[in-house]
């Protein structure tokens, strides 16, 4: 019956009203789709949401973890640049005493 076309004003009121209430029942059902709509956009952005604070505290531990492993890193860099440096010590040393050469402190 909405879907009719205007009543002439010589059509019955019953009529009429009949087919505006008609009218206004479907745009009610349409707005009321449209907020069901926007109210699930809605829900679904909040369930994406994430406070900043979490951000930054999560950051922040990343952070510390990172800067733990970069100190093991540079530990571990160093006493292998000992050994490598007690290595050439002592193979020199053994190949100057081998070939014969001695050091005089003096």
């Amino acid at each position: 019956m909405s879907a009719s076309p205007d009543l002439s004003l010589d059509a019955p009121p019953i009529e009429r009203i009949a087919v505006s209430l008609a009218r206004l029942d479907e745009r009610q059902k349409a707005m009321q789709a449209t907020a069901d709509a926007r109210h699930g956009q809605l829900v679904a952005l909040l369930a994406e949401f994430v406070p900043r604070a979490e951000i930054e505290a999560k950051q922040a531990g990343t952070n510390r973890r990172i800067g733990a492993v970069e100190h093991r890193v540079d530990k571990i860099e160093a006493r292998s640049w000992k050994v490598i440096a007690w290595v050439f010590g002592t193979v020199g040393t053994a190949l100057a005493g081998a070939i014969g050469i001695h050091f005089r402190g003096g």
